[in-house]
């Protein structure tokens, strides 16, 4: 009876460890007693806007990217497709008097064919995607600085696009980005976690030769994992641009590796196969409340680059530690004669969390 007791208590144990969300939601629920308690104004509405805005802008990068992550790639350049993007939409919208609905889509096919020509670089060149992205960062960048001329775009127009993407929620102060980066978090968790394609990522974020052996067409899912990174990045900075009216070249300069950031604080590995996007969406929230609890204490914003690089340090600790200790207590599970949980007995769970047979 006593060995029953113990295997169910395991159980429940290791299905909460399983859960990389779990880490990140209590440091998000840390975060906001320390500051709700320094500061009467944390929950008002001006730092609502300022806090949901900010975490919008750098999750709707990072779920992209966390898709990338998991299928094994990085993607540097995404600031500076967020940068163009902006750009772009600005001197459509502005300069040329372009249909914004048609403007939209020219940009997003923009962000996409970069995405495209990084996929293409790094899957059939063999080139590291590291350095394939890095290159891309400097040419967008470099391009955007000459279409910019060193120069803020502005647009005082209105449109039903310009309000859709940056319009606000009727009766609060919280932008519509928002929403979109809870819908567009909600369709990617959809598609990791309740499709097929999830685990092709996660098969492509592993050992190539053994998912190819699979039957899994690794360069094609990398190579359209990198468009939907790039698009994302290219809607996020359109986003941006239509809540503020205004684009530079300087914009999302720090996203490169914020958003990696946001990812790995959410449980997605640096080394591919596993991530979670709702975990990524907690991340984010955390960068954004970040962000503003620190002013609203009277920290110096100098101190928040330096506190980000110490949370990525102990979130890749946490989630090493997480994971030795998941095998760990598999192990253990299965020497008491139990089986992995929510699986046959005998049948290890797929590398995206998903079980056989969803």
């Amino acid at each position: 009876m006593r060995r029953i007791e113990n295997r169910r208590l395991l159980q429940r144990v290791e299905l909460l460890l399983r859960r990389r969300e779990v880490g990140p939601l209590l440091g998000l629920a840390i975060l906001i007693a320390v500051f709700g308690t320094m500061s009467d104004y944390l929950f008002s509405r001006q730092q609502v806007n300022g806090i949901t805005s900010l975490t919008a802008s750098i999750g709707i990068v990072a779920i992209g990217v966390t898709l990338l992550m998991i299928a094994g790639e990085f993607d540097l350049s995404v600031g500076a497709v967020f940068a163009i993007s902006a750009v772009v939409f600005g001197k459509l919208l502005g300069d040329y008097g372009i249909d914004p609905w048609l403007g939209l889509i020219i940009v997003l096919a923009l962000a996409g064919s970069i995405g495209l020509m990084n996929g293409i670089v790094t899957t059939w060149f063999g080139i590291p995607s590291f350095i394939t992205t890095l290159a891309t960062f400097l040419v967008v960048g470099g391009v955007n600085l000459v279409i910019t001329g060193g120069n803020t775009i502005l647009f005082f127009g209105h449109s039903k696009v310009v309000s859709v993407l940056g319009g606000t929620i009727p009766g609060t102060t919280i932008q519509n980005r928002f929403l979109w980066f809870v819908g567009l978090t909600l369709l990617l968790w959809f598609v990791l976690e309740r499709t097929p394609y999830g685990n092709w990522t996660a098969a492509a974020g592993g050992r190539a030769g053994v998912a190819r052996a699979m039957g899994v067409l690794t360069s094609r899912v990398k190579t359209i994992n990198f468009v939907v990174c790039s698009m994302f990045a290219g809607l996020a900075g359109m986003m941006q641009f239509a809540s503020y009216g205004a684009a530079s070249a300087n914009d999302g300069q720090d996203y490169n590796l914020l958003v990696i950031v946001a990812a790995v604080i959410g449980g997605t590995s640096l080394f591919g196969v596993t991530g979670t996007i709702i975990g990524t969406f907690i991340g984010a929230l955390i960068l954004g409340l970040l962000q503003a609890g620190l002013i609203l204490v009277g920290v110096p914003g100098s101190w928040y680059t330096p506190l980000i690089g110490v949370i990525l340090v102990l979130a890749v600790i946490v989630n090493v530690r997480l994971s030795n200790l998941n095998l760990q207590m598999a192990f253990a599970r299965l020497s008491i004669g139990g089986s992995w949980p929510g699986q046959e007995p005998g049948v290890p769970p797929s590398p995206t969390g998903r079980t056989h047979g969803d």
